[in-house]
């Protein structure tokens, strides 16, 4: 199974809707739909055939997949006797490169580990009354279980990430990446590249940015200490950069955020 990846917004953390145990009858095809939250599935026996976003997947007997929402999803074949648990949850896509939630959407599991968590979790939402902190605490517990499972980002990728937010307002050339990590600027480039989409260069710039505007927003900080801070000795270089990244220079931005927050 090939692994991609969804980018979700952490703020509101993904929360669940609904879930329960499902077995498919012999002549039976998974449903037709469009949706408008998640579904995360765990296969306990046989295989689950669909198509989504025009593609066909066969969901395995020991995977996990997370179908997404807003595509269509059909079925081209039945799934006889396939077993499962679903979990339907909300959350929100996400542009964000710092702050985002890697998640992959497919993967393996061991039943025996993880079945007494899935019943749980089931068991929880179908009680009466529901107590929402204990059915959402199991969710998020689940999900970072797969998260931390599936390794999202690499040691290398996780530790130039953490470097390059620590010491976002120093100097940092790729010979500093070089000799702090060392590889070459170009591998550790193309490692980023592969897996949170931009350049060590343009994390920087991204990490940078999104840290003046807080500043602007939340202090009194004159803004050309702001930049200094942020790591822009030049002035000039900071506003174009600003401007760029928010489509208002720093003064607009501060002026137009202050009373939002």
């Amino acid at each position: 199974m090939n692994t991609d990846y969804i980018f979700l917004n952490p703020a509101p953390m993904p929360y669940l809707t609904d879930c329960d145990y499902k077995k498919f009858e012999p002549n039976e095809y998974h449903i037709s739909r469009i949706v408008d939250f998640f579904v995360l599935i765990f296969i306990l026996r046989g295989s689950l055939h669909f198509i989504e976003d025009d593609v066909s997947v066969s969901v395995q007997e020991g995977e996990w997949y997370i179908q997404r929402k807003n595509l269509l999803q059909d079925a081209d074949r039945p799934s006889p006797g396939a077993e499962y648990y679903y979990f339907h949850f909300k959350a929100d896509y996400t542009q964000d490169l710092l702050h985002r939630i890697k998640l992959p959407i497919c993967g393996t599991f061991s039943a025996p580990l993880l079945l007494p968590s899935l019943k749980k979790l089931c068991s929880l939402f179908h009680q009466a009354p529901q107590n929402p902190f204990d059915i959402q605490s199991e969710f998020l517990r689940l999900s970072n279980t797969l998260y931390e499972q599936e390794s999202a980002y690499t040691f290398l990728t996780s530790s130039v990430m953490h470097f390059l937010t620590e010491h976002a307002s120093e100097s940092v050339t790729a010979q500093t990446l070089t000799e702090q990590f060392h590889y070459s600027a170009a591998y550790i480039n193309r490692r980023l590249k592969a897996e949170i989409g931009v350049t060590a260069h343009t994390y920087l710039t991204i990490t940078r940015l999104q840290k003046a505007s807080r500043l602007l927003v939340l202090t009194e900080r004159p803004i050309q200490e702001i930049a200094q801070d942020c790591g822009y000795s030049d002035p000039s270089l900071f506003y174009k950069a600003f401007t760029q990244y928010n489509g208002q220079n720093p003064s607009q931005y501060r002026k137009e955020h202050r009373f939002r927050n």
